[in-house]
C-alpha cells in the first residue's frame, strides 16, 4: 500500500538534481555513519526496554512490590524518555538509510510495526485510563501474603517462561518453514503471555488491579516481541527472491509489488558486441592471394600447384 511512498524516500528525497543522490542513498553509502546509527539504536533500545520493564515488573506485581509505584516510575521516567526519543529518530534514520524498501517489504519488520502501534496504544491507555486511579494502587499492602502466594505461583510462571523460550528458540534454529508456523508461533506467545496474566490474577489476587496488570503484560510482551522481530530483519529467511508465489509470506510482504519493481530497474548497460567476422566473398587485402573457389559438388578436386622454393633454397 504504501510501496510507491518507501520508493520515493529510497530513490528522490533530497535529490536535488537528475545525476545527484537521495538522502537514503548518500545515508547508506557513507563510511561509518549508518553503522553509528543503527548501533545507537540498539543501545537505546536496550535502556528504553529496561526502564519501561522494571515498571512494568511493578505494575504486574511481580518486583518491587514494596516501593509506590510513583516513587519508582518518577525514577526511571527521565531515563525512558530520553531512550524513547533517541530510539525513535535514529530508528527512523536507520530505516532511511539501509533500504527503505527492504524494510517494507520484510515481514519481521511489518510485524516489528504491528507490535509498536500495540505498545504505542497501550501507553496513551494506561496513561489517559489507568493511572487515573493511581492512589488506589500506588502504596504496596502488606508483604507476607504476597510472598506466600508468589511460592504457590512459581512453577506454572517457569513454564509459561520456557514455553516462551521454546518458541523463540524453534524460530531460530529452525529458519526454513512457511509463515504460517511463524503466526502459530505469534500467537502460542501471545497466549502464553495472557495465561502468564492469568497465573498472576488468580495466584497473587487483589493488588495491583486487574486492568493495571494488563496494561503491564500488553506492554512487556509488546516490546519483547519488537525487539526479538527487530533482530531477525537481518536474516533472508523471507526474502521475496527466496519466497513461493502464492504463499503467506509471499502475500503478507507483497513480494508481487517487490519483485515487480526490480524487474523494472535497468539492467546495466552491456559490452559492445564483437565484431563480426568478415563475409567469405569480401575482396581481399592488398597483396593478398585471392581464395581459390571451393569445387562445384560432383567436380574432381583441383590438382595442387607444384610447391615453389623459397629463395635460398635448392630447387
Amino acid at each position: 500500500m504504501f510501496h510507491d511512498f518507501v520508493k520515493w524516500i529510497q530513490e528522490d528525497l533530497g535529490r536535488f538534481s537528475a545525476d545527484g543522490q537521495s538522502w537514503s542513498q548518500q545515508l547508506h553509502e557513507s563510511l561509518f555513519m549508518w553503522n553509528v546509527i543503527e548501533g545507537t539504536h540498539v543501545l537505546t533500545i536496550m535502556f528504553f526496554a529496561g526502564t519501561i520493564w522494571l515498571v512494568d515488573l511493578r505494575m504486574m506485581g511481580l518486583a518491587f512490590t514494596n516501593m509506590s509505584f510513583s516513587k519508582l516510575n518518577d525514577k526511571v521516567l527521565p531515563i525512558t524518555v530520553v531512550s524513547f526519543a533517541a530510539m525513535v529518530i535514529t530508528g527512523v534514520l536507520a530505516f532511511i538509510g539501509r533500504d527503505p524498501l527492504l524494510y517494507y517489504h520484510n515481514i519481521w519488520f511489518r510485524l516489528k510495526m504491528v507490535f509498536l502501534i500495540i505498545a504505542v496504544i497501550n501507553i496513551f491507555w494506561f496513561h489517559y485510563t489507568v493511572q487515573k486511579s493511581q492512589a488506589d494502587w500506588d502504596e504496596p499492602p502488606d508483604p507476607k501474603p504476597q510472598a506466600q502466594s508468589w511460592g504457590k505461583a512459581a512453577l506454572p510462571l517457569l513454564a509459561v517462561v520456557a514455553s516462551i523460550v521454546a518458541a523463540i528458540a524453534a524460530v531460530a534454529i529452525h529458519p526454513i518453514f512457511d509463515a504460517t508456523l511463524v503466526l502459530i508461533l505469534l500467537a502460542c506467545t501471545i497466549a502464553l503471555a495472557t495465561s502468564l496474566l492469568w497465573v498472576l490474577q488468580a495466584r497473587l489476587p487483589g493488588y495491583p488491579p486487574f486492568k493495571v496488570r494488563l496494561s503491564g503484560a500488553l506492554s512487556m510482551t509488546c516490546w519483547f516481541l519488537i525487539i526479538i522481530f527487530g533482530r531477525f530483519i537481518a536474516y533472508d529467511w523471507f526474502n521475496c527472491e527466496k519466497t513461493p508465489p502464492g504463499s503467506l509470506a509471499y502475500v503478507l510482504e507483497e513480494c508481487a509489488q517487490k519483485l515487480d519493481y526490480l524487474n523494472d530497474i535497468p539492467a546495466e548497460e552491456e559490452a559492445p558486441p564483437a565484431e563480426e567476422a568478415a563475409p567469405a566473398d569480401a575482396a581481399p587485402a592488398d597483396g593478398a592471394a585471392p581464395a581459390e573457389p571451393a569445387p562445384a559438388d560432383g567436380a574432381a578436386p583441383a590438382e595442387p600447384a607444384p610447391a615453389t622454393p623459397a629463395p635460398g633454397q635448392g630447387g
